[in-house]
């Protein structure tokens, strides 16, 4: 029964005691409205005529507003349930008092009963959706409410069936129906009392309340909900669509009562044949939103469902445009009918999902009741207008045929307003799940004129170091100005940083007057100021560059001569650069020389930049230099240089941990050309996995399409703990490179192995049987963690299809223990993704039982254990060598005997740790 019931509607353990009762609270509500509305109907056309609905619809538009704003003013002060329920308690009231006012035939009593039963049945169903918008998230809202519909459908279908038979076949009085409805609310006001008892909805009020308590008290007026609305284009469109859809509504109100009214004149039957066509029309919206509703809602979203409406109706006003009379009358208010209280009724409350609960309380109502009688009143005034001037007593059915010619002119409003809709749903919900934004403004000054100038150059005589270092920044781009008086103290600053940055200054500023305070920092301590002195000097002084050069060069003084070759690599021209042998190189970094690390740090860097192929052989002796400083230089100009030779060192330098970065930036450097070498190593298991792992990035830094390319090939062909490296990469030239192409095959299939393992586990950990030991506890432990990871992964594939920035923020809400925050995202990725994704990540992230887990692995996947040794062994022949050794290890302890074939075999693995593992098994295995 349970899976007959899952083809149509998805309610899970825990939610079945709650949602039968409110089931039961909507079907009575309904049960009750069709009880009273063919009564309205029957005694108002009967009484006074279809000629004067325009004038009742108008009436109800006026008597509506301050009604809303009661209510709004309420729904501040109130929990919701206690606003509900004396709402009830007031309409139990009216009802008495309506019976004894129906027993006066005078006009007056019908407009007022006519009036009071449109506001009931549009305050008792809002405050049910207000209900249920606060009892259930957005992910049990996008399951429950179609069932929650069909609850509608069947109380309108019993209401409208009963009031047939109890009018026509025992005589009933139309008046008499009122009695039974209060006895219905009664039974409404004690279930309203136990949904909220039992669901988390009073839990969360209270910190509402309290925060409301806290804040400004305002007082409600009309304004303030118009303001709310106002400042929310989301919400504005949600009052467009109801509001075509209300004036529509009321033309086909009009046209098929009129239709009625000339085919029944007697009020009994009149009352009966309304009773008996809606209760048939609630069992059509019944089928309708029992087979389809659920279905469509998977398929095509919210935004797709609320489409149905207006097209039928569409149809339906083009029928009476063209063929007017009973008949047209009720295949245009059949396909109202049918899927108004089914399948857009059921989208137009989701809508409201992204809507916070605070500000639903305060604008739900005035939209369902204020704006919904409202805009009806506005198609009662152009009907009224219309009726006027149309000869409805003489010719009723060329007036029947015009007012179609609005109908269709709204409805093509109304389909406009539901297209552009759909993209604002969507940024909403992103809105929602995505708290993490911040607006970053990059500054532009304008250093042009002279005030910005002259505070910069006043801000060089600042103590403050950083505010220094940030004039001298700013004032290198200007060309046209002296700037030699005011940084030419700065030399002599203490900061080495501010000599720095005032030496390379002077590059751009200098001239030859600044040489003799120059030449002092040729002794400076730090060697990179020596450097660029040294240039400065060149570049200003007397003799040609390769001339001071050439005397440097040959100075008896070790650190001046290191000096002036990192010159030379940073500045020189290729005459300069000429300069430096293959023996002077020798003999700066010769040991015998005693070269500090400072100077074989320079020498490291200056290889890479001179150029000159025939002094790569250095690099043996500097990449074993017991300095890590040294050694990170030399791989950089390993890297710029681009040897070949020293690709194999630099890859398994990549377990070091602190010349990893230097690595990383070094073989990048090698372009595309180095991506077959690495890829490898990447997939050669014989290698330390700590190099491994290292290598995608090193690839997610070559940013071409080849790399791209490369990862996404390799995605599938990697273990698991490799392949969450792999992918993260591909989020980094995702993300960084967003021109790169993404192979959307590759990445699928990649997805659906990530699902089919994350169900293959979850098959797992249901099927085993953990026992005492600590093994049992080791393994379910690893197969958790390696849900979470296979989830992870997941998401960062799905990072490569959809706006990456709104999918980690989904999944940061999918992880989050709050249950609001989780169901918003899994209504955004409902209406994200596409294709057959759905079918396959959907039983993941929205955190079904166990059971049903296990059971959409089986028919996903044909996936299934036996029982806990085939669970076993399928670890043991996987390919995640962590868990194939937890397998082991349990193994071991509860299956050593069953499972010996299987931990013989492993005992061949390539892995070091499985291995070890199956040889420990072994040994036990002879001592027993």
């Amino acid at each position: 029964m349970r899976r007959i019931l899952s083809r149509f509607m998805d309610i899970r353990r825990g939610e079945w005691g709650i949602t039968l009762l409110m089931f039961a609270y909507l079907y009575l509500i309904l049960v009750t409205y069709y009880f009273l509305k063919p009564a309205r109907d029957s005694l108002f056309l009967v009484k006074l005529g279809a000629e004067q609905l325009p004038l009742v619809f108008i009436l109800i538009a006026i008597i509506v507003v301050p009604i809303t704003t009661l209510y709004s003013k309420a729904s501040r002060r109130l929990p919701l349930n206690q606003m509900i329920l004396g709402t009830t308690a007031i309409i139990i009231v009216n009802l008495l008092i309506l019976r004894y006012l129906l027993t006066i035939d005078q006009p007056w009593v019908f407009y007022t009963f006519y009036v009071w039963v449109s506001i009931y049945g549009i305050l008792t169903t809002s405050q049910f959706w207000l209900l249920a918008n606060a009892v259930y998230d957005a992910s049990q809202a996008k399951r429950i409410f179609v069932p929650l519909g069909i609850a509608a459908i069947l109380g309108a279908f019993t209401g409208g069936q009963v009031t047939n038979i109890i009018v026509s076949i025992f005589g009933v009085s139309t008046e008499n129906l009122l009695l039974f409805c209060i006895g219905f609310l009664i039974i409404c006001g004690l279930m309203i009392h136990l949904i909220w008892r039992f669901s988390q909805a009073a839990a969360e009020e209270q910190p509402r309340r309290k925060s409301r308590e806290r804040g400004e008290k305002r007082k409600e007026n009309l304004g303030r909900i118009f303001s709310t609305i106002k400042g929310s284009r989301y919400l504005l469109l949600i009052v467009g669509i109801l509001t075509v859809t209300m004036m529509v509504a009321t033309f086909i109100d009009y046209q098929f009562k009129t239709v009625s009214l000339m085919a029944f004149d007697n009020k009994d039957d009149l009352t009966s044949f309304l009773g008996a066509f809606y209760g048939y029309l609630s069992l059509a919206g019944l089928l309708f939103q029992l087979i389809l509703s659920y279905r469509f809602l998977r398929i095509i979203g919210v935004t797709g469902v609320i489409l149905f409406l207006p097209i039928g109706l569409l149809l339906g006003s083009a029928a009476m445009l063209v063929w007017p009379g009973l008949l047209a009358g009720v295949m245009l208010r059949g396909a109202d009918g049918a899927f108004k209280y089914s399948i857009d009724k059921t989208g137009r409350e989701l809508l409201f999902l992204p809507v916070p609960l605070e500000v639903k309380k305060r604008t739900k109502m005035f939209i369902d009741m204020f704006v919904d009688r409202w805009s009806r009143g506005v198609a009662g005034v152009i009907l009224l207008g219309m009726t006027m001037l149309l000869p409805v007593q003489a010719n009723p059915t060329f007036s029947l045929r015009v007012l179609s010619i609005p109908a269709l002119i709204l409805i093509g409003c109304w389909l406009l307003f539901v297209m552009m809709i759909r993209k604002e749903y969507m940024q909403t919900l992103v809105r929602l799940i995505d708290r993490r934004e911040i607006n970053v403004a990059e500054i532009r000054v304008n250093i042009t004129d002279a005030s910005t100038v002259n505070t910069l150059i006043a801000g060089l005589g600042s103590r403050n170091e950083r505010q220094i270092i940030y004039s001298l920044e700013m004032l290198k781009s200007i060309d046209e100005l002296e700037l030699v008086w005011p940084i030419r103290p700065l030399l002599q600053h203490q900061s080495p940083e501010v000599r720095r940055k005032a030496v390379r200054a002077l590059h751009r500023h200098g001239n030859a007057s600044v040489i003799p305070d120059v030449e002092k920092l040729l002794g400076d301590g730090d060697c990179d100021i020596r450097r660029d002195a040294m240039h400065l000097i060149a570049k200003f002084g007397p003799d040609a560059s390769h001339e001071y050069y050439g005397r440097q060069l040959a100075s008896d003084d070790l650190r001046t001569r290191c000096t002036a070759v990192s010159a030379i690599a940073e500045y020189g021209s290729p005459e300069d650069k000429a300069l430096v042998s293959v023996p002077l190189i020798a003999g700066l970094i010769d040991p015998q020389n005693e070269p500090s690390v400072e100077e074989r740090r320079q020498i490291a860097g200056s290889l890479g930049q001179l150029n000159k192929p025939e002094l790569s052989h250095y690099f043996d002796r500097l990449l074993a230099d017991p300095s890590e400083e040294v050694v990170k230089e030399a791989i950089a100009s390993v890297g710029k240089l681009k040897v070949r030779e020293y690709v194999p060192w630099l890859i398994t330098s990549l377990g070091n941990r602190s010349l990893r970065a230097a690595v990383r930036q070094a073989l990048s450097a090698y372009g595309t050309g180095i991506l077959g070498t690495l890829y490898d190593y990447m997939v050669d298991t014989e290698l330390d996995f700590d190099i491994r792992r290292n290598i995608p990035r090193v690839i997610a830094e070559i940013p071409q399409q080849r790399s791209v390319d490369l990862l996404t090939g390799v995605v599938e062909e990697v273990e698991p703990r490799l392949k969450f490296w792999v992918v993260k990469a591909l989020n980094r030239l995702r993300k960084d490179y967003p021109d790169l192409k993404f192979n959307p095959e590759a990445v699928h299939a990649a997805l659906l192995e990530e699902t089919r393992n994350y169900y293959e586990i979850a098959n797992a950990l249901n099927i085993c049987d953990w026992g005492d030991g600590g093994s049992g506890r080791l393994l379910k432990r690893s197969l958790g963690e390696r849900q979470d990871q296979n989830l992870e992964r997941i998401f960062r594939l799905l990072g490569l299809q959809y706006p990456a920035k709104d999918i980690y923020s989904a999944y940061l809400r999918i992880v989050s223990p709050e249950r609001q925050l989780r169901a918003n995202a899994i209504e955004f990725l409902d209406n994200v993704l596409t294709g057959d994704l759905k079918r396959y990540l959907f039983p993941i992230i929205d955190q079904i039982s166990e059971e049903d887990l296990v059971r959409k692995g089986h028919d996903l996947f044909d996936l299934g254990f036996d029982d806990t040794i085939d669970a076993i062994r399928h670890l043991l022949r996987g390919r995640d060598p962590w868990l194939k050794a937890c397998a082991l290890y349990f193994a071991i302890e509860h299956y050593g005997s069953e499972l010996k074939a299987e931990i013989d075999r492993c005992a061949e693995e390539r892995d070091f740790i499985v291995r070890e593992t199956a040889a420990l098994a072994n040994q036990i295995t002879r001592s027993t």
